[in-house]
């Protein structure tokens, strides 16, 4: 999606990087042979290897945020490209920027989250060719803050995505934060929460869960394609 100059984009900060849940918490009143035996428990500390959430926040007022997830290698390369930038010398994003720059003379001159699909974050980085002219990379969410943080150049997000972060439907009784968690909870989970939901009467969050579940079911994610896809991981 091509942007010329930065009207109606707001530039965005890495507010913080964490676990979406955390392991001692989760376990810390068990004993090891009760962490075994219970399967909910273990199934939530296996996801958490690669469910993170990143909160991207404003740079100037009014601080609005946006949250996303992702998984452990991207939390892991983000977070030193943001503190220690020259040690990712070795990562394919480094190279990759140090080759555009010394063969083509090309440089990262912003990246921008401008839309989501499925509820996936979408993307692009801009880079500036040595004859002035400008080309988009579409790329993921942490690939784009890995690329922009390390080319030193700005991340935006197109304003009108902070402006309505929760359905219409879940305004009243489902905040901001709850609305994006569910976005990284394994799909086991999802079913209790929304159990929970109905027998507190909160039926606006209950449905939220099932817009997110039923989401997740069209798209074929299910708790069994997240484990395929750690088990290719290692």
């Amino acid at each position: 999606m091509e942007f010329k100059g930065n009207e109606g984009l707001t530039e965005l900060k890495v507010s913080y990087i964490t676990e979406m849940i955390n392991p001692v918490e989760l376990v810390k009143d068990l004993t090891f042979d009760e962490v075994l035996t219970d399967a909910d428990k273990m199934d939530m500390l296996m996801a958490n290897g690669y469910n993170y959430k990143m909160m991207l926040e404003e740079k100037e007022e009014p601080h609005r945020k946006f949250m996303a997830i992702i998984n452990a290698d991207e939390a892991d390369l983000l977070d030193v490209s943001l503190d220690a930038p020259e040690a990712v010398d070795l990562s394919v994003h480094y190279q990759m920027l140090k080759m555009l720059k010394e063969h083509y003379g090309a440089t990262v001159e912003k990246a921008v989250l401008w839309g989501k699909e499925d509820q996936v974050p979408q993307t692009s980085v801009y880079m500036r060719k040595a004859d002035g002219t400008v080309v988009e990379l579409t790329v993921k969410l942490a690939d784009a803050l890995v690329l922009a943080t390390l080319g030193e150049a700005p991340f935006y997000i197109r304003t009108e995505m902070l402006e309505n972060r929760v359905p219409d439907f879940a305004k009243k009784s489902v905040s901001h934060l709850q609305a994006a968690l569910l976005r990284g909870l394994p799909m086991f989970y999802l079913e209790k929460e929304m159990k929970k939901a109905i027998r507190e009467e909160n039926y606006e969050y209950a449905e939220l869960i099932k817009r997110e579940m039923q989401a997740r079911k069209e798209r074929g994610e299910t708790d069994d394609s997240l484990e395929e896809e750690a088990n290719e991981r290692e």
